[in-house]
Parts: structure tokens; sequence; C-alpha cells
């Protein structure tokens, strides 16, 4: 779980650079989603020997992509009013009644269709 003290200081960080009035909704969501792209950009066009490698000497970088991500997730959340690990824990429990482990556990497929 994510302290609040760490979402304080995304928060912090923002409020002290006077960023927030730059932070429309519009702006965060398509900022996170550049974020996501940037991560997914690590692994395009790798094959499954080439990943190993890439995780291994990009791992830096990876956390990097994730934690942008997750300050983008952060800003979205705080600007909404939604707490994020409240949301997390709902959406898991939501989860565990769509995929109970005696139907999913070693299958893939959506929840519909076990």
């Amino acid at each position: 779980m994510i302290t609040s003290e760490t979402l304080q200081s995304i928060i912090k960080f923002r409020d002290d650079r006077d960023w927030s009035q730059f932070h429309t909704m519009k702006d965060l969501c398509l900022g996170l989603g550049i974020e996501v792209a940037e991560l997914q950009e690590i692994f395009l066009w790798k094959s499954d020997q080439e990943l190993a490698k890439v995780i291994e000497k990009d791992k830096t970088k990876i956390a990097d992509e994730l934690a942008d991500i997750f300050v983008f997730l952060t800003y979205i959340s705080h600007d909404l009013g939604i707490d994020l690990n409240s949301a997390i824990q709902n959406k898991m429990e939501q989860n565990s009644k769509k995929y109970p482990i005696e139907k999913a556990k070693g299958n893939n497929q959506k929840y519909d269709k076990l």
C-alpha cells in the first residue's frame, strides 16, 4: 500500500511549483496515457528472449516510468477526491467476486466466460 506520506509528497511537489493551474482533468488523463505509452515503448517489438534482457538492463527506466504513471494517478485521484487506496481495495473485492479462485485459478478467461 502506498503511504499517505508518499501521496502528500506528490501533491506537495506540485503545489510548491504552482502547477495545479496547468493540471486540468483532460491534461492529466492525456499525460497519464503518454506515461503509459512511454512504459509500453520499452517493451515494443521485443521478442520473449529480448524482453528478459530489456527488463534486466532497463529496470531503472521501467521503475521511473511506473513512478510517473503513479504520480499522474495520484494527481487525478486527488483532484477528483478519490482515495486511491480505498478504490483499489474496493476493486479487488469486486474482482474476487467476479473471479472466484475455484473458477479462475490457472484460467485466463474473462469473468463472463468462467
